[in-house]
């Protein structure tokens, strides 16, 4: 299963974390922060809120393309759009430059994103918490991706063919996507 990264989202979700901090987080907890809230969404709706992909790193599980922006190692058309926003990182800290438009956003999301926030902003270790995910296996100083449907494998009592049914729709919607429409959050 494979969601399609969606930047304007991402942009949205980052940012709105962001400014629930105050506007600055380090980076280990904003990429935490979006795979949680993200994870969440996967088990409530089947769908992740980012599109981006999961894996799990000798620190914890990641949204991998949003960590890269983070870090100002994306595809260089998405992190110029990133630096539009986000100013880039000081040692391991990022700053809101401007808030970019969370109308890209439903309620919905908006709430999973501030729960997701309420159980981490504070927390001291939580790459320790999130190595008790099921999903996470130690990729040995290495990284190693987590399929969506293993996710839901683990957190929901999907059956194998729900979860194939999922899938489906989900390569429906993107082909749907990428034939007719314009190029979404890119």
């Amino acid at each position: 299963m494979r969601f399609k990264f969606d930047m304007d989202k991402t942009l949205a979700a980052a940012g709105y974390l962001l400014s629930l901090g105050g506007g600055r987080c380090s980076i280990l907890k904003l990429v935490k922060m979006l795979y949680y809230a993200d994870r969440m969404a996967l088990e409530c709706w089947h769908r992740t809120i980012t599109g981006d992909a999961f894996y799990s790193l000798p620190e914890g599980p990641i949204v991998s393309t949003a960590y890269n922006l983070m870090k100002g190692e994306g595809p260089q058309k998405l992190q110029t759009r990133w630096f539009c926003f986000v100013q880039p990182r000081q040692n391991n800290m990022i700053a809101l430059k401007q808030m970019p438009d969370t109308a890209f956003l439903s309620q919905a999301e908006k709430e999973t994103l501030e729960a997701s926030f309420r159980k981490i902003s504070s927390m001291s270790n939580v790459s320790a918490w999130m190595h008790t995910f099921p999903e996470w296996e130690d990729p040995k100083g290495s990284a190693k991706r987590i399929e969506p449907k293993t996710v839901l494998r683990l957190l929901t009592p999907l059956t194998d063919e729900q979860i194939s049914a999922i899938e489906e729709e989900v390569a429906q919607a993107t082909f749907m996507e990428d034939r007719f429409c314009a190029p979404a959050g890119v």
